[in-house]
């Protein structure tokens, strides 16, 4: 394994202890203000070959959910927001409101000028196409007086 492999080894095994913390205290790393966690999917799909990553987040205003591409980290934030009006006394509460990140580290090598993202039924759906993979590269050895 070279130093490159261990480092970005280490970096995914620190995103995952991370969230997993994060989780742990309902919010973001590094952020002082409770959040709630998007559930998401995410799958690879052959034909065209794309990473598709799917979060449920209904009842959010899909004007207000932010999606950027940091490397390969995506992060996707956004607020379902409390209805405003009566004053409501409630028996039993499930719905988690307020802010929410998620980070998911993509692990492939995507195309951003290809991605997509829509919004359909409270769903999320960004699909990021892969990139080829390269292969291998040939270099030439060039000696004194070549060009």
């Amino acid at each position: 394994m070279s130093a490159d492999d261990l480092t970005r080894e280490l970096r995914r095994m620190q995103d995952e202890l991370d969230e997993l913390f994060a989780d742990m205290r309902g919010r973001p790393p590094g952020r002082g203000a409770p959040a709630v966690r998007a559930q998401a999917d995410v799958f690879l799909t052959a034909d065209p070959p794309t990473l598709t990553v799917q979060l449920d987040i209904a009842g959010v205003d899909p004007a207000e959910v932010d999606v950027q591409l940091e490397g390969d980290l995506l992060v996707i934030r956004g607020e379902r927001r409390r209805p405003q009006g009566e004053r409501r006394v409630y028996r039993h509460a499930e719905i988690d409101w307020g802010r929410f990140e998620r980070r998911l580290r993509l692990g492939v090598p995507v195309d951003v000028a290809a991605a997509r993202a829509s919004y359909d039924q409270g769903m999320l759906t960004v699909a990021l196409p892969l990139t080829p993979p390269r292969g291998p590269a040939t270099v030439p050895v060039r000696t004194p007086g070549q060009s």
